[in-house]
């Protein structure tokens, strides 16, 4: 099990770097998105030298923000063409895992219409990334309601394809926790995992272990994790101005994991 510390773009990506390595973690997860951390901003040599000097692995993570749900298709090309800048720079900072969002279809598509979009969209991206020795993973969205029948039709359309994990996007707005749905339906796809703790109202990033209702139940996804035999990489995706928050969050999946 590797742990890692996502990257705020917000603020230098070297400063952010060489804060994760402080912090203990293993990796980082870097986030290539506005204002600071698009892909044509990072001084790639740069980074893989602090990398090297940290020994940190890592990750990125695509921008959340790019349309590729759009219903016009030149704006799904402009889409298109970040993520392949983002599949380039994560071939040159030395990264084997490019992970991107679902943003749902059009409503008046039909539900195949919009399965095919993604279909086309991640065969294009995995063929791309494969040359470039990069995986593509797919992240699960808090809009839970029929998402999870979307994946397998999706992942069904892109037999390349990998799975992100979101286990606090998976107990937004639900029963409860669907992490383990999605292991089912699709463990054999799963490269990376997120956590992060909430309320079940919003997605908000919060401390693992801190909300007092409806939080994750962490023990049971640690459980349901091993249990499906995961032991990859996951990225503690707490956001605070406040760092200890993390550093307690990673010490506290780290006793989670190791059974205390």
């Amino acid at each position: 099990m590797k742990v890692g510390g996502m990257t705020n773009p917000q603020r230098d990506v070297l400063d952010e770097i060489r804060q994760v390595a402080a912090d203990g973690f293993d990796f980082v997860d870097l986030t290539l998105e506005a204002p600071k951390a698009e892909p044509q901003q990072i001084n790639a040599a740069a980074v893989r030298r602090a990398l090297e000097d940290h020994g940190l692995g890592i990750v990125c993570h695509a921008a959340p923000y790019l349309p590729v749900n759009n219903p016009s298709a030149a704006v799904r090309r402009a889409a298109l063409d970040e993520l392949l800048r983002c599949l380039d720079m994560a071939a040159e900072l030395g990264a084997g895992l490019l992970t991107t969002h679902y943003a749902g279809y059009p409503g008046f598509w039909p539900e195949a219409a919009g399965y095919e979009l993604y279909g086309q969209l991640y065969q294009r991206l995995c063929g791309e990334g494969a040359r470039r020795g990069v995986k593509v993973a797919m992240e699960n969205q808090p809009g839970n309601t029929h998402q999870l029948k979307a994946y397998r039709e999706i992942f069904a359309r892109s037999p390349d394809l990998y799975l992100l994990l979101d286990i606090g996007h998976a107990n937004i707005n639900v029963q409860r926790n669907l992490a383990r749905e999605y292991l089912f339906a699709l463990a054999d796809r799963l490269a990376h995992v997120h956590v992060s703790d909430n309320d079940g109202a919003a997605d908000q990033h919060l401390p693992l272990g801190t909300p007092s209702k409806r939080g994750v139940s962490w023990r049971k996804v640690v459980a349901d994790l091993k249990s499906f035999g995961y032991d990859g990489t996951v990225t503690i995706e707490v956001f605070s101005t406040d760092r200890g928050y993390r550093r307690d969050s990673l010490a506290r999946w780290k006793a989670w994991w190791n059974g205390k």
